[in-house]
């Protein structure tokens, strides 16, 4: 973020969230990267963590990896909707297997949510189109260190301090026995989708997949 760049969203047109020169339209992104996006097809992700199967939509890399960072550290809200199709492809990879699943986003923590000023998951997981899953917010987020420099070790301690159940919510899901897929927005090494689905199984719940709009 700089000041012309300030100078130009104040006065011109907002710019593609991903090349950031061609005028973005309604979704935040001109038609050359929306038509990158909707080219991705769903991998599977390989993090170092594997205690839960996870499906990305797309590699955290050019106009994917662009336009996730527009969307957390500028609050570009209006690109949910497009983070939530690539959401709703990724699930459709698992659904077959988890019939009758509930979405359950990994929460920002307090100091993430006022830099913001949303929570960025639980919007995208909002855009996934024709209401494809439930959404329930079942996890706490405790304060946490940012994990750029930390090892692969640090970030799954990290994690594994920083995530909760919500007992009242996670208990009405286990009575119903109904499983869970967990939702992040970028996969690196697993170790908070990990720690996500610890406190889950704590809990009495079965979590058997998780998705997530890139792996990197």
């Amino acid at each position: 973020m700089n000041l012309a760049e300030d100078a130009r969203d104040l006065f011109l047109p907002a710019a593609c969230a991903s090349c950031r020169s061609a005028p973005a339209a309604g979704s935040g992104l001109c038609p050359d990267c929306a038509a990158e996006l909707t080219a991705l097809r769903p991998l599977l992700a390989a993090p170092l963590h594997d205690a839960v199967p996870v499906v990305a939509a797309g590699p955290y890399e050019g106009t994917l990896a662009h336009a996730l960072n527009e969307y957390k550290e500028r609050a570009r809200r209006e690109l949910a909707p497009a983070f939530g199709a690539l959401l709703g492809r990724a699930l459709a990879v698992v659904a077959e297997e988890v019939p009758g699943a509930v979405l359950v986003p990994i929460p920002p923590t307090r100091a993430a949510l006022r830099a913001r000023g949303f929570d960025h998951v639980a919007a995208a997981c909002a855009g996934i189109p024709g209401n494809a899953a439930e959404i329930r917010p079942c996890l706490r987020a405790l304060p946490r260190p940012d994990s750029v420099g930390l090892t692969p070790r640090q970030r799954a301690l990290a994690a594994k301090r920083s995530l909760r159940a919500a007992p009242r919510r996670t208990a009405a899901l286990a009575a119903a026995g109904r499983p869970v897929v967990l939702v992040d927005d970028v996969v690196t090494t697993g170790a908070t989708l990990a720690a996500a689905a610890a406190a889950l199984r704590e809990a009495g719940l079965r979590v058997p997949a998780a998705i997530s709009v890139a792996a990197a």
